[in-house]
């Protein structure tokens, strides 16, 4: 993983490349799948709590007790793909 200032220092990935590079990873219907939080948790290398705190545009109310997030809004928030 790249240090945090090689992170700042680098040119920002246009949003154009992300999603090109996630429509290359997999079929565009299982971008659009939405999982629980847990497993959205495990694609976006965040907690569940930050998921939910930091970006919560994107989380999706499944019912009362379940909250869930789309796969590729999961994926976009991974630094390492």
């Amino acid at each position: 993983m790249a240090s945090f200032a090689a992170r700042i220092a680098a040119p920002p990935v246009a949003a154009d490349e992300v999603v090109a590079r996630l429509r290359a990873m997999l079929p565009p219907l299982e971008l659009l799948r939405i999982v629980e939080m847990e497993e959205a948790a495990r694609l976006s290398s965040l907690s569940v709590d930050t998921l939910v705190r930091e970006h919560s545009d994107k989380v999706l109310r499944l019912s009362a007790r379940r909250n869930g997030m789309r796969v590729a809004h999961a994926l976009m928030l991974n630094d390492s793909l």
